[in-house]
């Protein structure tokens, strides 16, 4: 056998071999484009899947946030012109436009939530009430609804007529008549927010400041930050609205109140704080 024939057997092994090897190679490059393409692919549906649950999380969020509006603007129309004595300093708060217990319901878009009122009065030349209407889920009780309310609207109410000035609203047992009384001349919203928890009372001790008038003494509790109101209720004249404004205040933290009680009025009271979160619910008692 010649050389020349021996050298063109091993050149067209040589070649054959490299043809194998870039077969095996393209091999491996198209698993490897597959393997990253599939990881994309993968990413990309969950990405999609995780924007499909956000939107639905965010529709249902607005369906809450909606009817709850719906059921603040309700209560806010009835308290206005129905001045009812069974919301009157009501701790826990009653059913804004229906009789206890039956609560005021509402329901939309898929949800049912309970509006919840309570209401603080100011007797005098012209009459004032703060309402404060707490709306959560039907599911929650009234007492944890004003605790931790879904939404919390806080109004005012100028109770006069007009041209004279002088009242002749008054709390009353049934639902009144708009055309007869001077209920809700004017309206104020002074707070209107979701997820914020009213202040909370655990404890009035007796208080080391100065004060002009009054005892000194020390509130203590949680969610004081922005008080802008101390009030004394006493226990015995909660249905005659024996409710008096502290001297004076300085709130130290959140969590402490230094205070002067009022200069009127005496016997033990409930001492309530008020924050744009809400007013606190009635708890330990204060002799004064």
């Amino acid at each position: 056998m010649s050389s020349s024939s021996t050298s063109k057997r091993s050149v067209t092994r040589l070649a054959g071999r490299a043809e194998r090897g870039d077969e095996g190679s393209s091999l491996v490059l198209a698993i490897i484009f597959l393997t990253v393409v599939s990881m994309v692919m993968v990413a990309l549906v969950q990405w999609v899947g995780n924007d499909l649950n956000n939107t639905a999380k965010f529709t249902a969020a607005q369906s809450f946030q909606s009817t709850a509006d719906s059921a603040a603007e309700i209560a806010l129309q009835n308290v206005r012109y129905n001045f009812m004595v069974a919301t009157l300093n009501a701790s826990p708060p009653v059913p804004c436009w229906t009789t206890s217990p039956s609560p005021s319901l509402l329901s939309l878009n898929g949800q049912s939530v309970d509006a919840w009122c309570s209401t603080s009065w100011t007797t005098g030349s012209t009459e004032s009430r703060v309402d404060t209407i707490s709306v959560c889920l039907s599911t929650v009780s009234a007492a944890n609804c004003a605790q931790t309310p879904l939404l919390q609207v806080i109004a005012t109410f100028g109770d006069f007529e007009k041209t004279t000035g002088i009242s002749s609203c008054s709390p009353q047992s049934t639902a009144m008549s708009s055309t007869t009384t001077t209920c809700g001349t004017t309206m104020t919203i002074n707070s209107w927010a979701f997820g914020q928890a009213p202040p909370t009372v655990n404890a009035v001790v007796d208080g080391t400041v100065s004060c002009a008038s009054g005892k000194p003494i020390q509130i203590q509790g949680s969610g004081f930050t922005g008080a802008s109101a101390v009030t004394f209720v006493l226990t015995t004249g909660m249905s005659t609205n024996q409710v008096f404004t502290a001297s004076s205040f300085t709130t130290l933290s959140d969590s402490v109140i230094n205070a002067c009680t009022p200069s009127v009025g005496s016997g033990a009271a409930y001492v309530v704080v008020t924050t744009p979160a809400g007013s606190s619910a009635f708890g330990p008692t204060y002799s004064y």
